[in-house]
């Protein structure tokens, strides 16, 4: 099995992954989705209601070397035509990994997911730091506040 597959089967075991047109549609407008992904064989209703639904919460949309079969093998389900990932981080080592067997097709969308990923943790630190201070009774130095210590 390729190793793009493997990882979107890792992540619907992870929970990470909506399978169905109707499911993404609702991690989109649920602020959940990180990426759509599509089947190479999806039909063109489904491809427009997906690009609509990347192109309104600016995430990527991103078409899959495989067919719905392929895709549904992977995932455990009979077919799968589009899908959304709601972690940033395994959505862009899922499309690293196309980009690894298709260099120079995923690169946009690869460049952009591993952008969001870092602002993720990013915001991950500094929230685990914010909450690490506010137990400790840590508060910000009079300098912070506007105020000046000593002249």
């Amino acid at each position: 099995m390729d190793k793009a597959l493997g990882i979107l089967g890792l992540a619907k075991r992870a929970g990470f992954l909506e399978t169905g047109e109707e499911a993404s549609g609702i991690a989109v407008r649920a602020g959940k989705a990180r990426a759509l992904m599509t089947a190479s064989d999806a039909a063109e209703n489904t491809l427009r209601r997906i690009n609509n639904f990347a192109e309104k919460s600016r995430i990527p949309h991103i078409r899959l070397p495989y067919n719905k079969d392929e895709l549904g093998d992977a995932l455990g389900i009979r077919a799968c035509a589009a899908i959304a990932i709601s972690d940033a981080g395994m959505a862009a080592n899922i499309v690293e990994r196309l980009e690894a067997e298709a260099p120079g097709r995923y690169i946009e969308a690869l460049t952009a997911l591993k952008e969001k990923s870092e602002k993720i943790m990013l915001r991950k630190k500094e929230a685990l730091k914010h909450e690490k201070n506010v137990r400790k009774g840590r508060h910000a130095s009079s300098e912070h506040k506007g105020r000046k210590i000593n002249g």
